[in-house]
């Protein structure tokens, strides 16, 4: 009988898939990071235009990236009464320190799981 394999590969493993997997985040999601990694404010209207996506669509999106910690939300008042928000990406190097910290901490608990297979056919 030959050995189970995990069901990925290795091979496939990359920057994109793992901040997939780790924040659970989808296309558009990694999209509009990419587009706030090149710097400066903006709006959500002004997102959904340079990803082409609705409005709604890229207000969901960074409104995700914000609860996940990867983006900024800054909320600027009109002279004359509302207000709107801007968007900006977290700096990278906070983003790669805070996912090390999670993998390791993941790392660590599937470690113990496996560990525990013991406990199965006790």
């Amino acid at each position: 009988m030959t050995g189970m394999k995990p069901k990925f590969d290795l091979d496939e493993i990359g920057c994109d898939s793992v901040l997939g997997c780790l924040y659970d985040l989808s296309k558009v999601d990694k999209k509009v990071l990419s587009f706030l990694h090149e710097g400066g404010e903006y709006k959500a209207a002004e997102v959904a235009e340079r990803i082409d996506r609705d409005q709604s669509t890229a207000y969901r999106s960074l409104e995700r990236l914000v609860e996940c910690g990867m983006v900024y939300k800054e909320k600027h008042n009109i002279r004359n009464g509302g207000y709107y928000y801007l968007y900006s990406a977290r700096p990278v190097d906070l983003i790669k320190e805070e996912a090390l910290e999670c993998l390791d901490k993941w790392y660590e608990r599937m470690k113990g799981s496996i560990q525990d297979i013991d406990d199965l056919t006790g």
